[in-house]
């Protein structure tokens, strides 16, 4: 069976890297948008797994913060959407993999909070850069110099990835500060900024990272492809129809 794996993407994303690399990894990517007025936690009941990918900002007051001037681009109706389905899926037993903003608001939907800006929580002498821009202003994609993501040796990730040091990517200014009771930190950045989340509670596969793992499947030896691998696996283990 190939696995159907819902996307929930960004208003006016296609989600083109998601998608590719869920189709490496022998899935079948099905898009979703908060912007679609059908869109619910029913998208559940016509796939094996849930796949939260990168975005703007979670809403401040998900988590009861008060809101900084440097939260930029939130969305809603998006955060309402995946705070419910990544719950939903919790219950129904659904594989799960959450990126960037999905490990976030993955964090907040069970009960962890956010910091808001790395940067200013962190001071201008921060070590570790977690977002870099080409000249023409746009976001870094590929591996950033320094930012090596050391993974817990007994955590789940490390056993996919198959090394406790890994070099990625990173696009974000945020990122988990407290962390949610159900979920574990198990990778760090060396500033202390929390790179990964495992699901204390029964999963057939609950991941979380804050890096970007389709933007890196050709330059980290295997280890991004090996992530979303790992994801499909698990999905197509799910019996066909058995959560609906």
């Amino acid at each position: 069976m190939v696995p159907r794996i819902a996307l929930i993407l960004s208003t006016g994303s296609q989600g083109a890297e998601y998608q590719a690399a869920v189709r490496e990894a022998g899935g079948e990517p099905v898009r979703v948008s908060a912007a679609d007025p059908d869109a619910g936690v029913h998208v559940l009941d016509g796939v094996e797994a849930l796949l939260l990918c990168g975005g703007g900002d979670v809403a401040p007051e998900r988590y009861d913060a008060a809101p900084s001037s440097l939260t930029d681009d939130v969305d809603t109706a998006r955060d309402e959407l995946e705070i419910a389905l990544i719950r939903a899926a919790r219950e129904r037993g659904i594989p799960t993999l959450c990126i960037c903003r999905g490990m976030q608001v993955a964090n907040v939907a069970f009960g962890g909070t956010l910091i808001q800006d790395i940067p200013e929580a962190l001071g201008p002498d921060a070590p570790i850069r977690h977002a870099l821009r080409d000249p023409s202003g746009r976001g870094e994609r590929g591996l950033i110099p320094g930012h090596i993501v050391r993974i817990e040796p007994a955590s789940m990730l490390a056993r996919i990835v198959g090394t406790h040091d890994l070099p990625t990517g990173a696009r974000h200014h945020q990122a988990a500060e407290r962390i949610a009771a159900d979920l574990c930190a198990v990778a760090h950045t060396d500033d202390g900024i929390v790179e990964a989340l495992e699901a204390r509670f029964p999963s057939p596969f609950w991941l979380a990272v804050q890096w970007h793992p389709e933007s890196t499947r050709t330059l980290d030896g295997g280890a991004s492809l090996a992530i979303f691998r790992a994801f499909a696996d698990a999905a197509a283990r799910v019996p066909s129809r058995a959560h609906r």
